[in-house]
């Protein structure tokens, strides 16, 4: 399964797990973000791969080499809100994984989203802080176990998450011993 589907199908699970990442956000209105304006633009649209306990795979959308030499990775979304996503945290956070194992370069622990309107507008650069690399393997691991159903699933911390969720019917947040048996309520979901 690629990447990007993988991250996908994987964010209501991950959600559920209350994964314990920290993620900031600032707006930058304009132009790059200053401690991109001096930097080099050194890949686009570019595949990297890791391999090891868990092997990654992901598509850069953007990478900036600052003077010091450290990489920053840039991700271009499109949506009306000019917000940035667990998910777009968790994508930039295996894409530095698996750059830094392909390259071997430091890629900074940061990164920043872009943020387009569907007209195309830039509405945001929006910085968010990614998770370590020890955290990206472990919940590669934690999905892998999941859908071999190995462990059971938690509830999740925010009860807005359940609206969209595949298995809001069968869910009782109250059980969580029967949450890994549960089976998609939508076709094709998850």
């Amino acid at each position: 399964m690629g990447l990007d589907l993988a991250l996908m199908a994987c964010l209501g699970v991950l959600a559920a797990l209350g994964w314990p990442i920290h993620r900031r956000s600032h707006r930058t209105r304009g132009g790059l973000p200053v401690e991109l304006r001096a930097a080099q633009l050194i890949h686009e649209e570019q595949l990297f791969r890791s391999v090891g306990l868990v092997s990654i795979t992901a598509r850069v959308d953007r990478v900036y080499r600052k003077a010091s030499g450290e990489l920053v990775l840039l991700e271009l979304k499109t949506r009306r809100a000019s917000r940035a996503y667990l998910s777009d945290v968790i994508e930039l956070s295996a894409q530095r994984v698996a750059m830094m194992a392909q390259t071997g370069e430091p890629v900074a622990g940061h990164a920043y989203v872009l943020t387009q309107a569907p007209e195309g507008r830039t509405t945001a650069w929006l910085r968010v802080e990614l998770m370590t690399p020890r955290d990206v393997t472990a919940l590669a691991l934690r999905r892998q176990a999941l859908l071999a159903g190995e462990v059971a699933a938690r509830c999740v911390r925010s009860p807005g998450i359940c609206q969209t969720c595949a298995f809001q019917r069968e869910c009782d947040s109250s059980d969580t011993s029967s949450h890994g048996d549960l089976k998609p309520s939508r076709p094709g979901a998850f």
